[in-house]
């Protein structure tokens, strides 16, 4: 089978970017407001949390066009997702995929086999445990992929995903 790659759309990324820059600017606009305590404990936080997004999903989108490595890279083998870190997931190591919808967003969920789970997690730092649990909790697996922001929707890439796996097994 050929490699796949899958980029993330610029112009949807640029969306969500301005998206979150409006949030931060309407937390800009409750901090100058101000009615108690909690509404600039809410606007600081605010400010923090999407202001960063934005600044990520344009950095994601310029390291992706300007090194030319797509988001997702899908192998016979693996695939290889550019994320906040480089995460490689061997399709020897999965069990199933399958999508998962956490609110109105959809994931493709990834679940190890039973003796892979445990090692991941006792492999993975502190941070990276406390999110593979809360994972866990939420969607019945520990990791997740998100196709935000990209030409593909989450069950398209579920069955590609799950062809691919067909193979390893």
């Amino acid at each position: 089978m050929e490699e796949i790659r899958i980029y993330h759309s610029p112009w949807r990324m640029l969306l969500l970017a301005l998206a979150s820059w409006a949030f931060v600017v309407a937390c800009f606009f409750m901090l100058s407001h101000p009615q108690n305590g909690f509404h600039v404990f809410i606007a600081l936080l605010g400010i923090a949390f999407f202001g960063l997004c934005g600044i990520y999903l344009l950095y994601a989108t310029v390291k992706e066009r300007l090194t030319g490595k797509p988001f997702l890279t899908i192998t016979d083998k693996c695939i290889v997702c550019q994320g906040v870190k480089q995460t490689v997931i061997s399709f020897a190591d999965v069990k199933s995929f399958k999508v998962v919808k956490m609110g109105k967003q959809k994931f493709v969920a990834i679940r190890y086999k039973p003796g892979l789970e445990q090692q991941k997690l006792d492999e993975a730092n502190v941070l990276d445990r406390s999110v593979r649990k809360l994972n866990h909790r939420l969607v019945n697996a520990q990791e997740n992929i998100s196709t935000v922001g990209t030409g593909m929707d989450a069950e398209e890439l579920c069955n590609l995903l799950n062809e691919r796996l067909q193979p390893a097994q």
